[in-house]
Parts: structure tokens; sequence; C-alpha cells
């Protein structure tokens, strides 16, 4: 019965250890390449993202920046762009400056208790 079948040139067992190793081997390659695919993938979309609100941030400042350019191209715009900067004033305006006073501070809130025992000290010897 054998002499009828047909000869096999190319025989291997599928069920050997050396061709089941193999078989992991592949399978392990093929999941790492596959896992760094998808890595890559979510860091592709972060930065999609990330880039997406930046153009929505720069928009926005190109929006304001050409309504202030709009503003200076004015007359009022540049005088209010002046009077700002400079601190100027028309012919015949008058210039109010107002100042904030510095705030007192007594020594006896600001100093420890040898600060206090020092200038103490110190002020028995001081020349009157």
């Amino acid at each position: 019965m054998k002499e009828n079948q047909p000869k096999k040139k190319y025989h291997f067992n599928l069920y050997s250890k050396p061709f089941l190793i193999f078989l992991v081997v592949v399978v392990i390659l093929l999941v790492k390449g596959t896992w760094g695919v998808l890595q890559k993938e979510r860091e592709s979309k972060r930065n999609v993202a990330e880039v997406s609100q930046e153009l929505v941030q720069l928009s926005k400042r190109k929006e304001l920046l050409q309504s202030q350019i709009q503003k200076l191209n004015t007359e009022e715009g540049i005088e209010e762009s002046l009077r700002q900067k400079f601190q100027i004033s028309k012919e015949g305006e008058k210039v109010l400056v107002v100042v904030d006073r510095a705030p007192t501070t007594t020594q006896s809130q600001n100093t420890n208790i040898f600060q206090k025992i020092w200038s103490g000290v110190s002020s028995v010897f001081k020349k009157k």
C-alpha cells in the first residue's frame, strides 16, 4: 500500500519541539512589533491634540494682534498707546500723579527678642 501513496519530499512534524519553538519566537516578534506600532500611534494622537491646542491659542493671539494693529492705525489708537507708554499729555492738559505712601512698620513688629535686647543695650550707650 505504501507503494501507491505519493512520496512526501518535505515531511516535517508540526508538533515537534523545534518547530513549536520557532512558532513561539515568530509570535513574540510579531507581538513586539505590533506593540511598538500601537505605542507610536498613541504618542501621535497626543502630539496631534497638543498641536491642535497650540493652533487654537495661536489663532486667538493672531486675532488679538490684528485687532491691536487695526487700533494703532487710527489717530485715537496711536494717541492712547503713546499716553500709556510714555505718560505724555497734550498741550494745555495737566497730569496728576498719585503716589502711594510706603507702608510704615514699627520696629517692634519686625524684630525678635534678641534684637529688642540689643537695641535696648545699644541705646544706653548712644550719645544724645
